[in-house]
């Protein structure tokens, strides 16, 4: 074989490669979401403001926490509104063991994922148990945070309101502390990577498509033989465990908690929800997405309104909510989905029939 058709043969082979990934919607959205993410790693080589880094690192924190909850709301369809008492637990998690026992957040993250996991069996128990479905499962949780919050307002051993900071000392990677902002922007990619990763995998599962008929109609799927209970507690189970996770990396980053500040119905929406609904809910790329859209979207307004009367950023950011909703009811990525089935029609006819 001559080195011509050995080159031809590789091209060829790896021609047939791209096109079958192209020619899967699944594995393109992760090709999207992974170019993007490979963007925001080079941002430190063309951004030198500290400040816009902490925006793109906050931005790979809310994709983070976005693919968590997608996975609970997105794809077995369970209206979990107030997500956010899962980062809470977590970031509490993290932050305690660090201050109060010197474990490292490297392995506080961890726990805190397991912690808050453990809440979210005790979540799934009780409303399965008592059959809290769609509006009064969302009631319930909204109302699991109210609670929450006065229960942490007033307990001392994590603050109570005054709140906690991170003992800060020297730069050191054991204590997850950096002098410089691209550490965390490498470990908030690393972290949303690991998020697609999972996310992919369960959707491309037994148990994905047990999610998503659950979603589609709970009794179809229950009279189909699928253990329901089981599907929608693994759903709620891994969605806390990762937003545990992502709440233990929020607090390394901002270095402060207090209980207003993360049992919030308004940082849930920003941070939990906001994203994988203007991304696209129950797709793959729609956290990531949705993300790079919402967080710098809300931080600009909040800079160019920042003088103006009080509120002025939240009534923008939340018509530019209702909007996107209004617009793009699929979110981004069922725009993206649109086109990208024109052009597989037109390339690729064959493919779907229309040859």
């Amino acid at each position: 074989m001559t080195t011509d058709t050995r080159a031809a043969k590789s091209n060829g082979s790896f021609h047939n490669w791209l096109k079958d990934i192209f020619l899967d919607w699944d594995r393109t959205q992760m090709m999207i979401s992974i170019f993007l993410l490979g963007l925001l790693a080079l941002a430190p080589l063309f951004i030198d403001s500290t400040y816009y880094l902490g925006i793109i690192i906050l931005t790979t924190i809310y994709a983070f926490i976005g693919i968590s909850w997608n996975i609970v709301a997105g794809f077995s369809g369970q209206l979990l509104i107030a997500h956010i008492i899962f980062l809470a637990i977590g970031a509490y998690t993290t932050i305690v063991l660090f201050n109060n026992f010197l474990i490292s957040p490297w392995v506080g993250i961890l726990i805190a994922g397991l912690v808050a996991a453990l809440c979210g069996v005790v979540v799934a128990f009780i409303t399965l148990r008592y059959g809290l479905k769609v509006d009064y499962f969302a009631l319930f949780t909204i109302a699991l945070m109210v609670a929450l919050r006065t229960l942490f307002l007033k307990w001392k051993y994590v603050g109570g309101a005054v709140g906690m900071w991170f003992r800060l000392t020297d730069p050191s990677f054991d204590k997850m502390i950096f002098a410089d902002k691209p550490p965390y922007l490498y470990i908030g990619i690393g972290l949303v990577l690991i998020g697609l990763l999972i996310q992919y995998r369960i959707y491309r599962s037994k148990m994905g498509k047990y999610f998503l008929a659950i979603r589609e109609d709970d009794d179809a799927a229950s009279a189909l033989g699928v253990n329901t209970s089981l599907y929608k507690a693994l759903a709620v189970i891994i969605g806390a465990a990762m937003a545990g996770v992502g709440g233990g990396f929020y607090v390394m980053y901002v270095t402060f908690i207090e209980p207003p500040q993360v049992f919030n119905l308004g940082l849930n929406v920003e941070i939990v929800m906001a994203g994988p609904i203007i991304g696209g809910l129950g797709s793959l790329a729609g956290p990531v997405v949705g993300a790079l859209l919402n967080k710098p979207f809300a931080e600009i307004m909040r800079g160019l309104l920042a003088g103006g009367r009080s509120g002025s950023s939240l009534i923008v950011y939340g018509s530019f909510l209702i909007l996107t909703i209004m617009f793009m009811p699929r979110g981004v990525t069922g725009v993206l989905h649109t086109i990208y089935r024109r052009i597989i029609n037109r390339f690729y006819p064959e493919e779907t029939g229309d040859s």
